[in-house]
């Protein structure tokens, strides 16, 4: 089998777990998904409203979630507090976080517009707006600098919906068979055995009190918290998709 892991450092533990029992290709999730629909890998992590849009069959196995604090999905500005009506800078990587923001904004009763970034990076994407959305490895490195940090996407959506953010589940073109799910599993088991290499792998870019938070924070674990989620966004917010 092979198998897609997003290349980001949410997913190192539970690569370093997997990289000597299966072919794994750490791309983008965008890329993963592409290369699921064309065949060129078996399965692998995808975002969650990514594969919501898809014709794929969701793997209940290896996920990205949290229960509430996620770290790695902030609202930031420069200076900024939050506002009645608010244009906020995202990017291609963000569409599953913009779609939790934009629950989130929208209960809170905040008008709103997403302004598409060619950038990934906080400094060059609040070059072109007063506010900034961030995610992943980005929004990481955010906590080593003076950003006005305005709001953890995954804790305010857990705490308006009392559900767990949900932010990459697996998904394949075929049904994989007990073997493989086995396989990712027990890899995500023994993930937790790694993560000790995974902060000493990125302590270079990140602070270590950030990352030891941030890899307790992380769940790859299918269970019944992340198929509510899926559930709520998939029956209540088709149209939003």
């Amino acid at each position: 089998m092979i198998y897609g892991i997003i290349d980001l450092m949410h997913s190192d533990p539970l690569y370093f777990s997997l990289k000597n029992d299966i072919d794994i290709r750490r791309e983008s999730a965008k890329d993963i998904l592409n290369d699921i629909e064309h065949g060129k890998i078996d399965a692998g992590m995808v975002s969650l409203v990514s594969f919501l849009r898809s014709k794929l069959n969701l793997v209940k196995t290896g996920n990205i979630h949290t229960l509430s604090n996620t770290i790695s999905t902030v609202l930031i500005s420069r200076k900024n507090h939050l506002k009645n009506s608010m244009e906020i800078g995202v990017t291609s990587m963000t569409e599953t976080t913009s779609f939790y923001l934009s629950l989130i904004l929208n209960k809170m009763n905040i008008k709103f517009k997403f302004k598409k970034s060619n950038y990934i990076d906080a400094d060059n994407i609040l070059n072109e707006n007063d506010y900034a959305l961030v995610i992943g490895d980005e929004a990481l490195k955010v906590y080593s600098y003076k950003y006005n940090i305005l709001m953890d996407i995954g804790y305010e959506f857990s705490r308006l919906y009392n559900l767990a953010p949900v932010y990459a589940v697996t998904a394949s073109k075929y049904n994989l068979s007990k073997d493989d799910i086995d396989i990712i599993n027990n890899g995500i088991k023994n993930s937790k055995n790694f993560v000790g290499k995974s902060i000493e792998k990125n302590r270079d870019k990140i602070k270590m009190n950030v990352l030891e938070y941030y890899y307790k924070a992380i769940i790859y674990d299918y269970n019944f918290e992340v198929e509510n989620t899926i559930n709520f966004i998939r029956n209540n917010f088709p149209n939003n998709i």
